[in-house]
């Protein structure tokens, strides 16, 4: 048995004798030695208790996997079961118009489960709505100092000569056109002066033809472009004497209608910008109630409403330059507003070979009558005369038999030539035979606070209330012969939204049973009801049809917006040949929000919103599957707010709020190629990062063979009048 070392080494009591002991002595090293061998000191005691502790931990360690591992392999095997699938929870986001929630408009954002699998969010299975807010348009940053007058340029010149037979380089003949810079001021490009020379040469001299009849003589013209849409260029004209249209044969004059090629070239980029400064300074010269222009052919003169800090808004006349823009007449004298064309426009009519123009002005003295103007301040002067306001804000107008119809504060039907005014159902070009029998039929015929008219080679459709049949339909032909429908036996039909097919006419209508639906009228005086559209929450009839897009006629169908659902409007068609229904997509709603759509290569173009983008462009060609979103101005849910879309060649012209590099153009003129699908910016009044010009806001987009017109704001002149050329999109010019 081993000695218990703790034992031997015990200390002796307090009072015992002491033994034989050995004094300790220190060891050299630092290390405590006793005389009788080594001694365990406590801390080398709890490292083999540490020691121990573990061994024991890792052999229950394995104990327990041993065992665990045992457990596991004895216990079966079986497949887990397959829980059910869920439900797809599906996010739909609608646009929403500006109310007394969302005071700038914003959108709905809807969330549920797809409870029937159809891919489809219906009402019923919403679980969840947020609704987003645009935020206020914050206002206009100061305007920046005028920049310094920079030094005067140098003027351009061109120069162009005939190219002799024989000629090195046009071997044939042809042009020679030279351009540079008049360096001395003396009006003349001299030869050190030029910088470019370009050559236009004939091409070979054919082989002799068969002889035939005597031909014509040839002629060559050169003349300058307008100014409206070159400074400083030239056109020639490539023509045959032989009198076609308004020309005369063989007369050695180059007529409009005799020019069969021409060559135009302009120094610079066509002209574009501001025409206006009729309230001077940043303050506008147009708004809600002064913002009606049209632009007159003949005259190559835009007439146009504009309003100053003395005469307020008066009439006023442009050819398309800055300089040309003045008043033409106060006619309401003063600071008064005669607000020409408020309500009906400017309508040309020709009477008697002179073009002249009719629209409303208020003199101040006479109340809102009808006026009529040969752009003449002499030749502008009031036409009726009622007692106070003759036109109102239901008046309506449309051109007719050379002349005007319009409806008036008392809600008669007259007709004007531009001299002489009668009621509609009097005028000159109905005889007076069969104006007796109409007398007869429609002296209780007035107009509606929602009449519409239009007008086809048959004649011109309108509604109208009679006290027989109340707000129903009619037709008067071009020889007098009124036609009548009465659509709703128990109340007003209210008819709007008619679609002329010359022989026929489609509009919609109520017939006191299915609602609102579409009908086909015949000159016969009969009718067929289309369509019997009902709601799909509960299959009544539906109540709101053609209010965005009205009625279009497109590759023998019609094309209408219809809401059949809870949520909004869808595009929908009723083909003519199978007399069937079909909605073109539930997918893009609120079709024709805030434009009119337009027709061009055989589709639609119109604004939409789609469960993925807010108001944006969308297209249709009478398909299903060619009814689609075509292009984002604004990536994402910003809407671009489409204002107008007017067609020029293959292009839409269309202001709306774009985006370029990801920042935001403000609203600006776009245009959109409808062959390739895609769009530019084409014209940007106020350019610069956050300025919007707010192109559109004020009057419409008119579009010209040459030129598109609206009003603007550039940041320096306010709201004013703007153009831009399509012809700088296409090959017409030759830009040097």
């Amino acid at each position: 048995m081993s000695l218990d070392i703790g034992h031997q080494n015990q200390e002796h009591i307090a009072g015992e004798p002491a033994g034989s002991q050995t004094k300790p002595v220190p060891p050299i090293n630092g290390h405590q030695a006793t005389s009788q061998g080594a001694v365990e000191t406590p801390a080398k005691k709890r490292r083999k208790v540490l020691q121990v502790i573990q061994i024991l931990t890792i052999i229950i360690a394995l104990i327990l996997s041993a065992y665990s591992f045992t457990i596991i392999q004895s216990l079966p095997d079986e497949a887990g079961q397959s829980g059910a699938d869920a439900n797809e929870v599906l996010v739909r986001t609608e646009g929403r118009n500006a109310d007394h929630l969302c005071e700038e408009g914003g959108a709905d954002i809807f969330i549920g489960n797809d409870l029937n699998t159809n891919g489809i969010l219906e009402e019923n299975e919403v679980t969840a709505t947020t609704r987003l807010c645009h935020g206020k348009t914050g206002l206009s940053g100061p305007q920046g100092a005028t920049g310094p007058n920079g030094g005067n340029g140098i003027p351009s010149l061109v120069n162009t000569s005939a190219i002799n037979y024989g000629n090195e380089t046009c071997f044939f003949g042809g042009l020679l056109i030279e351009s540079g810079l008049d360096l001395n001021n003396s009006g003349n490009l001299e030869d050190s002066e030029v910088i470019s020379q370009d050559f236009v040469c004939n091409g070979a001299i054919g082989s002799n033809g068969i002889n035939g009849n005597e031909g014509y003589s040839a002629l060559v013209e050169q003349v300058q472009p307008p100014q409206y849409l070159c400074s400083s260029g030239f056109i020639i004209n490539f023509g045959v004497d032989n009198g076609h249209g308004m020309g005369f044969a063989e007369d050695g004059i180059m007529h409009a209608d005799e020019v069969i090629d021409s060559l135009k070239v302009c120094q610079n980029p066509l002209n574009h910008g501001p025409i206006s400064d009729m309230f001077a300074g940043v303050s506008d010269g147009y708004s809600s109630q002064c913002a009606e222009f049209a632009w007159s052919d003949s005259h190559s003169k835009i007439i146009t409403s504009g309003s100053d800090s003395s005469s307020g808004c008066e009439l006023y006349i442009s050819s398309g330059v800055a300089s040309s823009t003045e008043q033409l007449i106060d006619i309401n004298a003063g600071v008064g507003d005669s607000n020409p064309g408020l309500y009906l426009g400017f309508n040309q009519i020709i009477s008697n070979d002179q073009e002249l123009w009719l629209f409303d002005a208020n003199s101040g003295s006479n109340g809102r009558e009808l006026w009529v103007s040969n752009l003449s301040s002499s030749g502008t002067y009031q036409l009726t005369g009622y007692s106070g306001d003759g036109i109102n804000s239901e008046s309506i107008a449309a051109l007719w038999m050379n002349g005007l119809v319009f409806s008036d504060s008392s809600n008669s039907f007259m007709w004007t030539d531009g001299i002489n005014v009668t009621e509609l159902f009097d005028s000159p070009f109905i005889s007076q035979q069969q104006q007796l029998v109409l007398d007869t039929i429609t002296a209780d015929i007035a107009a509606h606070t929602t009449s519409s008219m239009v007008v086809d080679s048959s004649g011109l459709w309108f509604s109208a209330v009679s006290n027989d049949i109340g707000f129903e339909m009619f037709h008067l032909n071009n020889q007098g012969n009124l036609t009548i429908w009465n659509l709703n036996d128990f109340e007003d039909s209210m008819p709007d939204s008619i679609l002329s097919m010359t022989d026929s006419a489609v509009v919609i209508a109520d017939n006191g049973i299915d609602g609102r639906q579409l009908v086909n009228l015949e000159l016969d005086g009969t009718h067929q009801w289309l369509t019997s559209l009902t709601l799909q929450s509960n299959g009544n009839p539906t109540t709101s049809v053609g209010e965005g897009m009205g009625l279009n006629l497109l590759n023998n169908q019609i094309i209408f917006d219809a809401q059949t659902s809870a949520v909004d409007p869808t595009l929908w068609s009723y083909d003519l040949t199978t007399s069937s229904v079909t909605e073109l997509s539930s997918l893009v709603i609120a079709p024709g929000l805030r434009t009119q759509p337009v027709q061009l290569n055989g589709k639609l173009w119109f604004d939409c919103i789609t469960g993925t983008t807010a108001g944006e462009l969308c297209t249709s060609d009478g398909t299903q599957d060619g009814t689609k979103m075509i292009h984002e101005f604004q990536p994402g849910m910003a809407s671009s707010e489409i204002r107008a879309m007017v067609s020029h060649g293959q292009h839409l012209m269309i202001i709306v709020n774009g985006e370029v590099d990801s920042s935001d153009t403000g609203h600006s003129l776009w245009s959109f190629d409808t062959n390739s699908l895609t769009a530019e910016l084409a014209y940007d009044p106020w350019t610069g990062t956050g300025n919007n010009s707010n192109a559109g806001v004020y009057g419409q987009l008119v579009a010209t063979s040459e030129l598109v017109i609206f009003v603007a704001d550039d940041g320096q002149t306010g709201h004013e009048l703007h153009i831009y050329s399509p012809l700088m999109l296409g090959e017409d010019w030759l830009i040097w």
